[in-house]
C-alpha cells in the first residue's frame, strides 16, 4: 500500500530534495518514515529554529528547495525565527507541519495553533494536504516556493491523512527546469573578463 506520506516523499524526491531537517513528534513520524523510505535523509536538530536554518542552508548549497519537518503547535512555533530568515533571504523552503486530526480538532486543545494564520506573514502559500490530491498539492507548493521571488511555503499534514492509502499514488514530476543557474556560464565570465 502506498500511503499519502509515501506520495509526498516521492514527489519531494522527484523535485531533487534529498535532505529533511526537524524534530520528530507523533504527528510527523509517518511522514519521516516515508521520507527515509524514499531516500530523503532526515537530520535531527536540537531545536526547530536550528532545523529551519539548516533546511534553508541546504537549499542554498544544493540549489534545491529546503525541507523542514515540524510537529504540531509549539514545534512549528519554535521554527518561526528560521522560517522568517528564509522569507527575508528569499530561500525556497518547504515546511511540513503535523496537525491534529480533523475529528479531534474541536475538542483537542493541547498544542493546537492555527498554523496558516501564524505563518501568513512569512510564507508565500499554505495548504492542508488532502488524501486525494497529495502529489499535486506538494508539486504546486514547490512551484510557488521556486517562483520569483522565491520563498517558504507551508503544508499541514495530519497523522491520519499521512497514514491513509493514497487513492492516486503517483509522485508529481517537476518541470524541466526547477531553478535557474546561480553562477554565470564560462562564456559569460570570459566576456566580462575581456572588457
Amino acid at each position: 500500500m502506498t500511503r499519502v506520506a509515501d506520495t509526498i516523499a516521492a514527489t519531494l524526491r522527484a523535485h531533487g530534495i534529498r535532505h529533511a531537517f526537524g524534530m520528530p513528534g507523533g504527528e510527523v513520524v509517518t511522514l519521516i518514515d516515508g521520507l527515509e523510505a524514499a531516500g530523503i535523509r532526515f537530520h535531527l536538530a536540537r531545536h526547530e529554529t536550528a532545523a529551519a536554518i539548516m533546511a534553508a542552508g541546504a537549499s542554498v548549497t544544493t540549489a534545491t528547495p529546503g525541507l523542514l519537518v515540524a510537529t504540531v503547535g509549539p514545534g512549528l512555533a519554535n521554527a518561526v525565527n528560521g522560517i522568517a530568515d528564509a522569507a527575508q533571504e528569499h530561500v525556497p523552503l518547504v515546511i511540513v507541519s503535523g496537525i491534529v486530526d480533523r475529528p479531534t480538532r474541536a475538542r483537542y486543545t493541547h498544542q493546537v495553533i492555527d498554523h496558516a494564520a501564524m505563518l501568513r506573514p512569512l510564507v508565500k502559500a499554505s495548504f492542508e494536504v488532502e488524501p486525494e490530491s497529495a502529489g499535486p498539492t506538494v508539486a504546486r507548493a514547490l512551484a510557488i516556493a521556486l517562483a520569483e521571488p522565491m520563498g517558504p511555503v507551508h503544508l499541514d499534514l495530519s497523522p491520519a491523512v499521512a497514514a491513509m492509502a493514497d487513492p492516486a499514488p503517483r509522485p508529481v514530476a517537476p518541470p524541466a527546469v526547477l531553478r535557474p543557474a546561480v553562477a554565470p556560464q564560462d562564456p559569460a565570465i570570459a566576456a566580462l573578463a575581456d572588457r
